[in-house]
């Protein structure tokens, strides 16, 4: 997938990106973080850091962690099973993915309920089918399952059922070599995962400051094997950090690149992507806020620090507090979701389709969300200004001129319709009369046709019987 261009916003200047580094690098130095797993613990202490025994808190010097951001690698590739989707994060090439991890789904009739491992199966396959969701990952979590293996038995259901990349989660280290083993079963040999990993995982750490066991054992395990992580800090503004957007994201900043410092300590060169999804904590009902557009200003400075460091950056853009598929849905998704794009955010992930918070996945809103990324990457590719294009326009004005009426019959009309023109979907764009005439459809009831129909006909490649098997073993395997 070539991606669509962005990056044209930028709020802060060089030096403003400096000396928020530099306040990032005083916090890792000067204040330290809480490191809860042993291990890591050692790794970092023999490259360098200084180790609280009795409090766990490590601080690190300024020159592992700038040592460490020269290490990542500038651009990473993630492998589809259709090599059409493989995906190269680079510069400022934008790709959106799927919703990820709600527990509830609000199904094609209005039921609000318990998400199931059929959701699961179907939601994926729905966002296979959508042209500009461009990677998945688990979308719900399945509630009729048990919690142990749930990731692995996810991955297995993901697999049968799209073509893209999976970014997915794991429990441990055992879980992470399992799902490899999976991925291994469909791509066939260790080399083409390397050069074209099919799944990668998601990292998330706990704010303020510190790196638990569990998420840090699996990012070791992730760096021993060179699979691409995302390295995930979720501050909430006035409660896990700062009030301040400055203040959120410079604790956010010394979160994920201690996170980084420790995978490239373990290996050098392992492919890591910065990754967040702060919030603001509202006061009045002592709830987070996905909505809010200050998230819009942590995703803009977050953007140029990551590229600053020349690190591929991703983000949660594109949530909701909404409850149901309406206007509040449509306006907080399509705000966030231009800011990050426009900010130049290589992946946009866990919001496709997703409602309450990202608590609740939607069919419907799924199909609606596409149709927003759509609006918004024709807006991004802009338009071509040259000698061409500038001879061109000249021309067909002189043949159609004063005395014409229209520019309907002209070649210049047909041959660049379908490129300058953006066809939605779902929108409807007729008048009043015709749009009443043919049963006054609003967006969420051809959002729900259009999953409907995408539900009952599409069906990804199917993976080979052997292949099946393997998988199914695997995901069963006691944890």
């Amino acid at each position: 997938m070539a991606g669509s261009k962005g990056g044209q916003l930028e709020l802060f200047t060089n030096d403003q990106i400096m000396d928020f580094h530099v306040a990032s690098l005083k916090v890792l130095e000067e204040i330290g973080i809480a490191i809860h797993d042993e291990n890591a613990a050692k790794i970092l202490v023999a490259a360098g850091a200084d180790l609280d025994e009795k409090t766990h808190v490590a601080k690190l010097p300024q020159h592992l962690v700038n040592d460490a951001i020269k290490k990542v690698p500038k651009s990473v590739t993630l492998g589809a099973r259709d090599s059409e989707w493989d995906l190269t994060l680079w510069r400022k090439t934008v790709y959106p993915g799927s919703g990820s991890c709600a527990v509830n789904v609000l199904d094609l009739d209005g039921t609000r309920r318990r998400a199931s491992m059929r959701d699961l199966e179907d939601l994926t396959r729905l966002q296979d089918a959508l042209e500009n969701v461009h990677f998945v990952s688990p979308i719900v979590l399945p509630q009729d399952l048990q919690p142990a293996g749930l990731y692995k038995r996810s991955l297995e259901a993901i697999l049968r059922n799209t073509q893209k990349h999976v970014m997915s989660q794991a429990e441990n280290s055992q879980d992470v070599h399992d799902q490899l083993e999976m991925a291994l079963a469909i791509v066939g040999s260790s080399d083409e995962m390397r050069k074209r990993p099919l799944i990668s995982f998601n990292v998330c750490f706990v704010s303020p400051l510190k790196l638990g066991k569990t998420n840090t054992e699996v990012l070791v395990e992730c760096a021993k094997h060179g699979v691409p992580a995302f390295i995930e800090s979720d501050p909430q503004s006035g409660a896990t950090a700062p009030v301040t957007v400055v203040g959120a994201m410079v604790q956010q900043n010394a979160e994920v690149l201690s996170a980084v410092t420790l995978a490239e300590t373990v290996n050098p060169g392992t492919p890591v992507v910065y990754t967040h999804a702060p919030t603001i904590m509202d006061m009045r009902v002592a709830e987070v806020s996905e909505g809010a557009p200050e998230r819009g200003l942590f995703h803009a400075l977050t953007a140029q620090v990551a590229k600053f460091y020349g690190i591929p950056v991703c983000c949660v853009a594109g949530l909701t507090d909404s409850k149901t598929v309406d206007v509040q849905a449509g306006y907080e998704k399509a705000f966030q979701f231009a800011i990050a794009a426009l900010c130049g955010y290589n992946l946009t992930y866990s919001a496709t389709g997703m409602l309450e918070s990202c608590l609740t996945a939607s069919y419907e809103q799924s199909v609606i969300d596409d149709e927003i990324y759509g609006m918004i990457f024709r807006f991004m590719r802009g338009a071509e200004i040259s000698d061409k294009t500038l001879t061109e326009a000249v021309e067909v004005i002189r043949r159609v001129g004063p005395l014409g009426s229209h520019y309907l019959a002209q070649e210049h009309t047909t041959r660049n319709l379908l490129s300058e023109h953006w066809i939605p979907k779902i929108s409807n764009r007729q008048r009043w009369g015709v749009w009443a005439r043919s049963g006054s459809e609003g967006a969420r009831e051809a959002a729900q046709e259009r999953a409907k129909k995408i539900l009952a006909e599409h069906h990804p490649a199917r993976l080979q019987d052997d292949v099946l098997k393997t998988i199914e073993r695997i995901a069963s395997k006691p944890r």
